[in-house]
């Protein structure tokens, strides 16, 4: 009965930030109907109602989109068109070392094809391409279902805030709109000073109740720097162990006509999850109206 309570409460907490069924089935193990039920006492602002319905008739107008966009090259299935499984270069069949990514990424951390590919920075076809070639076998639907709800680390949001909990939400939105990606399936935000990236981790970590073992940290930096020595350096700033470090972009040297150093590099915190990248955008805007006096 505890259980069910505290799963209770965590959907109404939810919805009343103006979450949708969908999102909050992704971060809470409870049945459609059971959310639906429990919502009903749940008053939305027009805001949020406003936003829901938006978000719900542009998914609509996406999916469309995406259908008549494959059906003239002929990607759907059946189609014998060049699509983008045609255009995948057969050498990534025989790369080994991805191929041991993503079986890492898809079977250890149980994470789902797009979400693979979005760490990799690979299309979906490419990353489908290299587990069919590789014999590793797409999980069914209920199996899926079963990691996302059950294995895979989901961001449970804090529920009630302090006074400084609020101001960090605030800061740590902020911030986002201002040097993070808005688009996407990935939470990646890129700076170069020690103190701004720590505090969107505080962000992250408090705020947003982000699973550790998912961040992932990218290092840009030029050819004449030390990588490794920066990398222990990003590491110990963030507290993120270098197993969750990418592979570095390393830049040749261009002649520096800004005069801009960078004498740390710059990196990208990175946390694969639509739904939690939605949801920042959204406090960022509600935020942004507060101090704008909008």
């Amino acid at each position: 009965m505890r259980e069910k309570n505290e799963a209770r409460q965590m959907v109404q907490a939810l919805r009343a930030q103006g979450l949708s069924y969908r999102d909050i089935l992704q971060q809470v193990a409870v049945s459609k109907s059971s959310v639906s039920l429990w919502c009903r006492t749940v008053q939305l602002d027009d805001d949020k109602r406003q936003a829901l319905l938006t978000r719900k008739l542009a998914a609509g107008r996406q999916g469309l989109a995406i259908i008549t966009a494959r059906r003239k090259s002929g990607t759907l299935k059946g189609s014998t068109g060049n699509g983008d499984r045609a255009r995948c270069p057969s050498s990534c069949t025989h790369d080994q070392a991805m191929i041991e990514r993503v079986k890492r990424l898809y079977e250890e951390q149980r994470f789902g094809v797009r979400e693979v590919a979005a760490q990799l920075g690979m299309s979906f076809w490419r990353v489908y391409d290299l587990m069919r070639n590789h014999g590793l076998t797409r999980r069914r639907g209920s199996e899926q279902n079963y990691a996302t709800y059950k294995t895979k680390p989901q961001f449970v949001v804090s529920p009630r805030l302090d006074a400084d909990g609020v101001q960090l939400r605030a800061i740590g939105t902020l911030l986002y709109r201002a040097e993070g990606t808005k688009t996407g399936h990935t939470v990646d935000f890129t700076n170069s000073d020690p103190l701004l990236i720590q505090v969107f981790l505080a962000f992250l970590r408090r705020v947003c109740g982000v699973a550790e073992a998912r961040l992932r940290v990218l290092l840009y930096c030029y050819a004449d720097q030390d990588v490794n020595r920066l990398q222990q350096f990003w590491s110990d700033v963030t507290g993120i162990s270098l197993e969750q470090f990418t592979k570095p972009f390393v830049r040749a040297l261009t002649v520096n006509l800004n005069h801009r150093t960078m004498r740390w590099g710059l990196v990208h915190i990175r946390y694969a999850d639509a739904r939690l990248l939605q949801l920042i955008l959204q406090w960022s805007v509600e935020s942004g109206r507060i101090w704008a006096g909008t």
